[in-house]
């Protein structure tokens, strides 16, 4: 049988043991408790980290990022205010963990242990069908699995080492590659949104002068490890970049140089090292200085979502990948097209809700790629309250024997 063939019979396989279980919103399982990078929650019963960086025991307002203890303190804060706004008397004593990266889901669900003292769990997962099915027990209890349905298998471990999953209890879920667009399964087409953002806002600011092809190749050079102390792996940094090396101010050879001699240390160096490239090149557009001095305000604030004008693009394009295939499309495209819920992630979630826990989507997106901007996206719903479909396995059997 030719290769191609033979990955076509695999894919098919794959693509079997998943199903189309109808449309839905994350909100059917967290409402508004959502939180995403500004750490200010959508639920405005609860303060943001604006108003309660002192009760949060944050030395300032300045965001952290989700890998931080300080990032930890505020989620612990926020789970207890979510206690409290719910009525709850019992107070947190479990903490539930989903997520789909051991850097960042992983050390954030360690710090929130470490900060709590709760007893907790962390699970992350991803479709590996080119590996056998496993879960494997890692250091401080993250379970790090090969199936998103192995969610069953962990709870019912969970249950089985005396975790009560209940009203003590909180479910942190991440959003990205977890309940939406599971890792490993869906997850292309996130990336997919993320890239026609990027397109888009390239051609607002730079017109009939942006080369697609050029840009891609720049992006995929700089979106790698080596470069993490220059893009500090943020798609906003990456994105600006490439859309100045775009410009031809400067070249990527250049840049690479600068960087090899440890004369470029950080992203701040970068937009100064622009401003002066800016200063004797008066053709350089006006669209792309006020990109540029966008950026460089933002940066200055401590802003860690620098370039709002792609991620405000990006949002619409990430709802425009989601509910957008008809009832009838095969799974197959289905996933290949279109953002979709985990359902393992959906029915255990509500499962959990069911018990009396709390459900809080906790996420490090950026909030101008998953709320509608006022002026220029007022139409669309937030992304939480986006409806689209629900693929993957049925795992309701084994938490209803739980």
């Amino acid at each position: 049988m030719p290769v191609a063939s033979i990955n076509a019979s695999l894919e098919d396989e794959k693509l079997s043991t998943f199903e189309n279980y109808g449309r839905a919103c994350l909100a059917d399982f967290c409402e508004d408790w959502v939180v995403y990078r500004n750490l200010e929650p959508l639920d405005k019963r609860i303060r943001g980290i604006k108003n309660a960086f002192h009760a949060m025991e944050l030395r300032s307002e300045l965001i952290p990022r989700k890998q931080e203890r300080d990032y930890a303190k505020a989620a612990v804060w926020f789970v207890n205010e979510i206690q409290r706004v719910r009525g709850q008397r019992v107070p947190v004593g479990e903490l539930l963990f989903l997520g789909d990266t051991l850097f960042n889901d992983g050390q954030a669900y360690a710090n929130m242990i470490s900060v709590s003292g709760w007893k907790g769990a962390c699970f992350i997962g991803a479709e590996r069908p080119e590996q056998e099915a496993a879960l494997r027990l890692e250091e401080g209890n993250v379970a790090i699995a090969s199936r998103w349905a192995m969610l069953s298998d962990w709870v019912e471990t969970l249950k089985k080492e005396g975790f009560k999953l209940d009203a003590g209890t909180t479910a942190v879920i991440d959003i990205d590659k977890t309940a939406l667009g599971a890792k490993g399964r869906n997850d292309r087409v996130i990336d997919q949104a993320r890239l026609a953002g990027i397109y888009r806002t390239m051609d607002a600011v730079l017109g009939d002068d942006f080369e697609q092809t050029v840009f891609e190749q720049h992006y995929n050079e700089l979106n790698r490890s080596r470069y993490h102390q220059l893009t500090a792996d943020n798609q906003d940094y990456l994105a600006y970049i490439c859309m100045v090396l775009n410009t031809r101010i400067m070249s990527l050879e250049e840049l690479v140089s600068e960087i090899d001699n440890a004369s470029m240390e950080d992203f701040e160096q970068f937009i100064r090292w622009v401003d002066s490239r800016l200063m004797i090149n008066p053709s350089a557009s006006i669209a792309l200085r006020e990109v540029h001095e966008a950026v460089i305000a933002s940066v200055r604030n401590g802003d860690p979502t620098p370039f709002k004008r792609f991620r405000r693009q990006e949002f619409i394009s990430t709802v425009e990948h989601m509910g957008n295939m008809p009832d009838g499309a095969t799974v197959g495209e289905i996933l290949e097209n279109e953002i979709t819920i985990t359902e393992e992630v959906y029915q255990l979630a509500m499962w959990l809700r069911e018990r009396g826990c709390a459900i809080l989507c906790l996420s490090d997106k950026p909030d101008e790629a998953s709320r509608p901007h006022p002026h220029i996206s007022p139409d669309l719903l937030p992304l939480h309250r986006a409806v689209t479909h629900r693929v993957g396995t049925n795992i309701r059997p084994v938490l209803a024997s739980i």
